[in-house]
């Protein structure tokens, strides 16, 4: 796959050659054994990684890869689940977890579109990306702090997984593939809906707070920001995911 030269040499370009990459055998077992890594709590199937690999993992595969090849894949609600925030036990924060066989679909989709979008993404963004960390992001920190700068201004965006427009984040989407199959599959995997309580919800917002493929979602919609944010006006941006130190200050401009 080529992708992430010829989007980095053409920033315009849109990408239609990609459906026939996800249900690639080497992309899917690639995108299997990124799951099983992970490991992870059963969806609302209540499969586990471990009833899978007793089912056959190639199996499994194959199945997938011809669901999705012929159009009858159709990813399966997420399971919503509560957990105490890190801190504070008083306060809960939702987690949607896609089933695992939805979890290796959506990590075969990201990693096809990742290198597309890579290449858009500006130096200011680290969450989620490969070779970049927290620890990328504080050096930035600790530069701007040998430049003289002594004020750091640190914000979270609230709810971001669950509050970004899917639309909008389509539309961001589409300035870069064009591809109607792929498209699809994003759409359905969006509105795939979370069930609480025996209830499926659905909404015109939000992608999977645990799904895979969620965090490139996110910087692909929060990368509008980084491409208008002026550095002359506002400070040096570091971004990780929907968490960021958008100014960093010299002493006195406060």
């Amino acid at each position: 796959m080529r992708c992430p030269r010829a989007a980095k040499a053409d920033p315009g370009r849109r990408f239609h050659a990609l459906w026939d990459k996800i249900y690639r055998r080497d992309v899917l077992w690639r995108a299997w054994v990124a799951v099983f890594r992970n490991g992870g709590a059963p969806g609302v199937d209540k499969t586990t990684l471990a009833d899978v690999q007793e089912y056959g993992v190639t199996r499994l595969l194959e199945e997938l890869a011809m669901e999705l090849k012929d159009g009858g894949y159709r990813p399966m609600p997420s399971r919503g689940v509560l957990i105490p925030k890190s801190g504070d036990t008083a306060e809960k924060r939702p987690l949607s977890i896609p089933s695992v066989r939805d979890r290796i679909v959506q990590t075969a989709l990201k990693i096809v579109l990742e290198p597309v979008f890579g290449a858009d993404m500006l130096p200011c963004s680290f969450g989620f990306r490969p070779k970049r960390g927290p620890h990328d992001a504080l050096q930035v920190l600790v530069d701007e702090s040998w430049r003289g700068r002594r004020w750091v201004v640190e914000t979270d965006i609230a709810n971001c997984f669950s509050a970004i427009p899917q639309e909008k984040l389509m539309r961001a989407i589409e300035k870069r593939v064009c591809e109607q199959s792929v498209l699809k599959l994003l759409r359905v995997i969006l509105r795939a809906g979370v069930m609480e309580d025996g209830q499926v919800r659905r909404s015109v917002t939000g992608a999977p707070q645990d799904g895979p493929l969620s965090p490139l979602l996110c910087n692909v919609y929060l990368h509008r920001i980084d491409r208008v944010w002026d550095v002359r006006v506002h400070g040096v941006l570091a971004r990780f995911a929907d968490d960021g130190v958008p100014r960093t200050l010299k002493e006195g401009s406060v």
